[in-house]
C-alpha cells in the first residue's frame, strides 16, 4: 500500500513463521526484484514490488492447526460473502483475470491458506465491510496483501493484515511507537484499510478497479497513468491503463480469487469450511496483559493469542481478542485476566477450571479491571 505524497512500498512477503498456519502446503510470499525503469520516469526512485513468489515452508517450521468449524445455524461464510459481491461482472471475459485464474488453480495450497489462516478474520471483515455496503470481494485483499498474517512486514516496513506502510498508517491514525505498532491490530487495520479504500473510491469517481489499484501503486501513480491516456485520446479504465508490473497483476489476482471463492465447484476447488459465525471476541482491557501468562491461565495457545493480538509484541493493551469459546471461559472466571496482568512468576500458574454451559447464549463483551496497583 502507499499513497501519492510518500514513497511506494517495496515488494510485501510472508515470513516464515507464516508456515505455522499452511499446514505444511505451500507458501504465499515474494522477492524483490528491481524494475526497468525509462529515462525519465518521475517514480524512478520509487521501490514496487514483483510479481508474488512460492516459498516452501522449512523443516523446523511449528505447524498449528486451526479448527476447522462446522457450519452453524448461521451457515456459511463464504455464501454469505457470494451474496455481498458486487465485482463479478467485472471478472467476466477478462483474459488477465482468466490468467490469474489459472495462476491460483496451479497453486491449490493457496486456497488452503486463505480458508484456514482467514478462518481468523474473515467474519470480523465482512462485518465491518457489510456496514459500509462495501463489496465483500474486499474481504479477500489481505489474503493478496499478506496471506492474512498480521505479522507479514515489506522491506518497506508494510505492516500487517493490510500491509500499511509507516506515512499512511500515520495519514489514518494508526499508532506506531517502539512497543507497539496499531498496523498490526486486527480492528484498527481493518477500519483504516476501509477508511482508505472508500477514500480511493470517491477519490476516482466510484471505480473500485482504479481504487484497488490505487491501493497497491498509490493513487499518485494512477492519477499521472488516467492523466497520460486522457492526454492521448486513450481509454482511462483501470484495463488500459500503463502501471507497474505488479499492478497490472494485482487486482486481476483479485479478481480471480473472488471467481474461485464465488463458483468453487464450476473451477473445480474446494474451499475449507468457515462457519458464518465469530472467530474471536473483544475483551476490554483496564490494565496490559501478558500473554503468554493468560494462555498458561486459559488453555489457548500463546500462538493463538500472538495471532489475535500482534501490536504489542506479547502484550494485549485496551483490549484483548479471544477465540469466542475462550472468551466465555473469561466471562465466567474474570479475575483470569486480572492475573494475567501481575508480574508472571514461574510455577504460579492455576488449573482452569471450566465455564459453566451458557446454552449457547452470545456472551457479552467482558471489561474485567486488574486489581488495585498493578
Amino acid at each position: 500500500m502507499s499513497r501519492s505524497l510518500a514513497p511506494l512500498p517495496a515488494l510485501r512477503f510472508v515470513p516464515k513463521g507464516l508456515s505455522m498456519l499452511a499446514m505444511g502446503t505451500l507458501l504465499y510470499g515474494c522477492q524483490h526484484l528491481e524494475p526497468q525503469l525509462t529515462i525519465g520516469d518521475p517514480y524512478a526512485n520509487e521501490p514496487y514490488r514483483s510479481q508474488l513468489r512460492w516459498l516452501e515452508p522449512a523443516p523446523t517450521d511449528t505447524i498449528i492447526q486451526i479448527g476447522e468449524l462446522a457450519p452453524q445455524s448461521g451457515g456459511s461464510l463464504w455464501a454469505r460473502m457470494r451474496q455481498g459481491f458486487s465485482l463479478q461482472a467485472k471478472t467476466q471475459g477478462v483474459a488477465r483475470v482468466d490468467e490469474q485464474r489459472r495462476w491460483l488453480m496451479d497453486r491449490p495450497a493457496f486456497l488452503t491458506q486463505t480458508g484456514r489462516a482467514g478462518s481468523r478474520y474473515l467474519h470480523f471483515i465482512v462485518g465491518e465491510l457489510n456496514k459500509r455496503n462495501m463489496p465483500l470481494e474486499l474481504a479477500l485483499l489481505p489474503a493478496i496483501e499478506s496471506g492474512f498474517n498480521p505479522n507479514a512486514q515489506s522491506p518497506a516496513q508494510a505492516l500487517g493484515l493490510w500491509q500499511f506502510i509507516p506515512a499512511t498508517g500515520r495519514r489514518y491514525q494508526l499508532q506506531q511507537r517502539g512497543d507497539y505498532d496499531e498496523r498490526r491490530d486486527i480492528p484498527s487495520s481493518t477500519r483504516a484499510a476501509l477508511d482508505y479504500l472508500s477514500y480511493l473510491h470517491d477519490y476516482f469517481d466510484g471505480d473500485w478497479l482504479l481504487a484497488l489499484a490505487a491501493y497497491n501503486a498509490g493513487e499518485g501513480r494512477v492519477r499521472d497513468a488516467i492523466t497520460r491516456n486522457r492526454a492521448r485520446g486513450l481509454a482511462t479504465n483501470y484495463w488500459n491503463l500503463s502501471l507497474p508490473g505488479e499492478t497490472q497483476n494485482y487486482v486481476p489476482r483479485l479478481l480471480a480469487l473472488s471467481q474461485l471463492v464465488n463458483a468453487p465447484a464450476d473451477y473445480g476447488v474446494s474451499l475449507a469450511p468457515i462457519a458464518d459465525q465469530p472467530y474471536f471476541q473483544m475483551v476490554a482491557l483496564a490494565q496490559p496483559v501478558d500473554l503468554a501468562h493468560l494462555a498458561l491461565l486459559s488453555g489457548v495457545h500463546e500462538r493463538e493469542l500472538r495471532m489475535l493480538n500482534p501490536a504489542a509484541r506479547g502484550r494485549a493493551r485496551g483490549r484483548l481478542l479471544m477465540p469466542l469459546e475462550a472468551s466465555r471461559r473469561l466471562l465466567a472466571q474474570p479475575d483470569m485476566i486480572a492475573k494475567a496482568a501481575l508480574p508472571h512468576v514461574a510455577g504460579s500458574e492455576e488449573q482452569v477450571v471450566a465455564a459453566p454451559d451458557t446454552g449457547g447464549a452470545e456472551p457479552q463483551v467482558a471489561e474485567v479491571a486488574a486489581p488495585p496497583g498493578v
